[in-house]
């Protein structure tokens, strides 16, 4: 039986998603169609949708996200109380606790599943294995080009076309990152989740001119232990603020999902 997922978003990402699920990625799993806004310009060669409740009403089994902060909370508790599962890309949105709250829920009503995918980092098992001893503290450090930062919140703490060399230009929490920098800072978000507490992280973001990868450094340490973790990524060629791992953290939990291997 072919079983099948719908995203909302056709951006980068999502394209990444379809294509992979088109050529045969996970068998037995097929792409249904996305969710695009009315009048944005983004095209879908399957099924589109502007209405959430026309993608909800083509009954697929699964739901994904991929469209930004906006989008899941626009969107996800809808979904959620319908009864259908969802994937979210953009777990920064998840800092916000109001937004939190509304969906776990939406989950509780709908007798559905909220699902955040590991993204660009690993070890987040540990962590979470790790919060159930007791209290963890976790510093992150994430690098990225200069042009991974362009046309976002980094243009206010730093002028990028001046930086020669790796500039650290943002030190906070991870609830702040992902608030200011949510295309950039899903990874500290699944931190913080991971860990079950946003204050428990500490942030820096970098960027540095030389830099050909996103990379995470984590380390970690509590009553279970430590752990530190370096991840370097390739970023998308058609969107460098996320890491070309991300889209196969997505269909790597869509396939964990709805059985597949």
């Amino acid at each position: 039986m072919t079983r099948s997922v719908a995203l909302i978003g056709f951006g980068a990402l999502g394209h990444a998603i379809a294509s992979e699920l088109q050529s045969g990625h996970i068998p037995g799993v097929a792409f249904r169609g996305a969710l695009v806004p009315q009048g944005s310009g983004a095209t879908c060669p399957d099924a589109a949708w502007h209405r959430v409740e026309d993608l909800l009403a083509s009954g697929p089994d699964l739901v994904v996200e991929a469209a930004g902060h906006g989008a899941l909370g626009s969107h996800a508790a809808t979904c959620l109380r319908a009864g259908h599962d969802l994937v979210a890309a953009s777990v920064g949105a998840l800092m916000d606790p109001t937004l939190r709250d509304l969906l776990w829920d939406a989950a509780r009503e709908g007798h559905s599943r909220l699902i955040v995918p590991s993204g660009a980092l690993g070890g987040l098992d540990y962590l979470r294995a790790a919060h159930r001893v007791g209290r963890m503290r976790v510093r992150y450090r994430g690098c990225k080009p200069v042009a991974a930062w362009r046309r976002t919140a980094a243009e206010g703490f730093v002028d990028l076309d001046a930086i020669r060399e790796s500039t650290t230009f943002y030190r906070g929490t991870a609830a702040e990152a992902a608030r200011l920098f949510p295309q950039n800072a899903n990874v500290v978000a699944a931190l913080a989740l991971a860990v079950g507490d946003p204050d428990a992280v500490a942030v820096e973001l970098v960027a540095d001119p030389d830099a050909t990868t996103n990379s995470h450094y984590v380390d970690a340490d509590g009553d279970a232990g430590s752990i530190s973790l370096r991840v370097e990524n390739m970023p998308m060629a058609a969107n460098p603020k996320t890491s070309r791992v991300t889209a196969y953290s997505i269909l790597d939990s869509i396939a964990m999902h709805l059985g597949a291997n």
